[in-house]
């Protein structure tokens, strides 16, 4: 079998973030407003990144496989609010730059957020999460 080109370029990392989603989203789905475990395809996922970037496309094709509700947001311009509504928020900036925004979040900000690539261990990193490379 031949993977396309857009697998390919998010293959491990998009394996990766599923068993990560799934396996997270058994302890969220606790919750009265979250889906119940069984239902982990109707899970509303926010992918925020580098807006009509090949990576987003490739992550939101790959993610929309999967999940019936997946929309995009641009990292630049992202605000706590943005997640309201949305089950999964992850967020990346283009593979392996250094360079890119920082969201900005508040102490009490809790919503269940996947950050993904070099962008993301940095944003770890400033929110003083123990995450960072994972």
């Amino acid at each position: 079998m031949v993977a396309s080109v857009g697998t390919r370029r998010i293959g491990v990392a998009s394996v990766a973030l599923l068993a990560i989603l799934l396996a997270g989203a058994r302890s969220h789905a606790q919750s009265l407003s979250s889906p119940a475990v069984s239902e982990l395809g109707q899970l509303r996922i926010l992918y925020v990144g580098h807006p009509d970037s090949d990576r987003q496309k490739d992550f939101v094709q790959f993610l929309g496989q999967h999940f019936s509700t997946v929309k995009t947001g641009d990292l630049r311009a992202f605000k706590e609010k943005d997640t309201d509504g949305f089950d999964v928020t992850l967020l990346d900036w283009d593979a392996n730059v250094l360079e890119g925004p920082y969201p900005k979040v508040s102490e009490g900000f809790a919503r269940p957020v996947i950050t993904l690539g070099v962008r993301g261990a940095l944003i770890c990193r400033r929110w003083r999460l123990k995450a960072g490379y994972l």
